[in-house]
């Protein structure tokens, strides 16, 4: 009996490593220009993964999108005292790419992390990406996933962690409260039909 239960208890240790439960209550939404998966209500707090951020692809929220500009990237970190931080500084990076993994840089800006609060990374000059991009946080310079981020609970496959930056892994969990200020491009009626007209 007493090996099952520690075989429970390190089952369970492992597969939560890096994620505690929280209930804090939720973050305000955005307005429409800002792309974001997470729903606002905050369930978790994870530092698993050197890499932890987001997957977003444009034609979920205009199916017509075929570029973006990027303007800001949105970080919520949480600073657990169960958990404390070796250090607040991070980098936000944003790359072109598909779901399976980051492919182009785009940008890497450090930040300073605040304690439940949204951290900007600001643009002067609009990142031009694809459809679809990545944005995550590079916590490379802690040594051990630190600062930690905030998630909801309700996953749609579009946030991912990596400790290599080779094999990326979905946060099961739910979706980071990571978002992005875009200008988002379309292709219009007489796009449309001028591609038709050449075809």
């Amino acid at each position: 009996m007493k090996k099952s239960l520690v075989l429970f208890v390190l089952v369970a240790t492992i597969a939560f490593a890096g994620n505690i439960v929280l209930d804090v209550g939720t973050v305000s939404g955005t307005d429409a220009d800002w792309l974001q998966y997470d729903d606002g209500t905050i369930s978790w707090l994870t530092w698993g993964g050197a890499y932890r951020g987001v997957w977003f692809d444009a034609t979920d929220f205009l199916p017509t999108a075929y570029n973006c500009d990027i303007h800001q990237s949105e970080f919520w970190f949480y600073h657990h005292s169960s958990y404390p931080w070796d250090t607040s500084d991070v980098y936000v990076e944003v790359w072109d790419g598909a779901v399976s993994a980051p492919v182009t840089q785009l940008d890497q800006t450090m930040i300073t992390a605040i304690h439940y609060a949204p951290v900007y990374a600001n643009y002067p000059t609009p990142l031009n990406a694809g459809p679809e991009f990545w944005a995550f946080a590079n916590t490379e310079m802690s040594a051990g996933g630190w600062p930690s981020i905030l998630g909801d609970a309700e996953a749609c496959d579009h946030s991912f962690f990596s400790d290599d930056f080779i094999i990326w892994e979905p946060w099961e969990n739910g979706d980071y409260f990571v978002a992005v200020y875009v200008d988002m491009l379309q292709l219009d009626n007489t796009t449309w039909g001028s591609i038709k007209v050449t075809f």
